[in-house]
């Protein structure tokens, strides 16, 4: 299962699965994902979840909204997402993590970087042993 976290100033904050085909995200009430954006469309982005031989994958489009859909501060029309792609929607953000959370050993703490959009979690790189 893959979720979206939002992300707040300091820390990661409502975690929503994506368990659903299709998952729609807007302004209007009928969404899967409701948000009180005035800079959100109405019918802002969907996320689909598409099954394929080799697994699955989730793809997010940008339902002609007026402001956009940006992933890792890109705008998109159609997006193959990756674990840790970022979202924006309106003044929204959100990570894609396409992992099941049950599997995540802890939460990783998010940072804001001075360039607006862009977090980073913090994580040490693993250094390759020799044998």
């Amino acid at each position: 299962m893959a979720l979206i976290i939002q992300l707040t100033e300091n820390a990661a904050g409502i975690k929503l699965a994506l368990e659903k085909q299709r998952t729609t995200i807007g302004r209007d009430s009928d969404n899967d994902i409701t948000l009180d954006d005035e800079l959100v469309s109405k019918h802002h982005a969907v996320v689909e979840i598409i099954n394929l031989d080799k697994g699955i994958e989730f793809l997010i489009q940008d339902l002609n909204s007026t402001n956009h859909t940006f992933v890792n501060d890109s705008p998109i029309e159609l997006y193959k997402l990756k674990d840790g792609d970022v979202i924006r929607i309106g003044m929204n953000d959100f990570q894609f993590i396409s992992q099941d959370p049950e599997s995540m050993d802890e939460t990783a703490q998010l940072y804001k970087t001075w360039i607006p959009g862009v977090f980073y979690t913090g994580k040490k790189k693993k250094k390759n042993k020799k044998k």
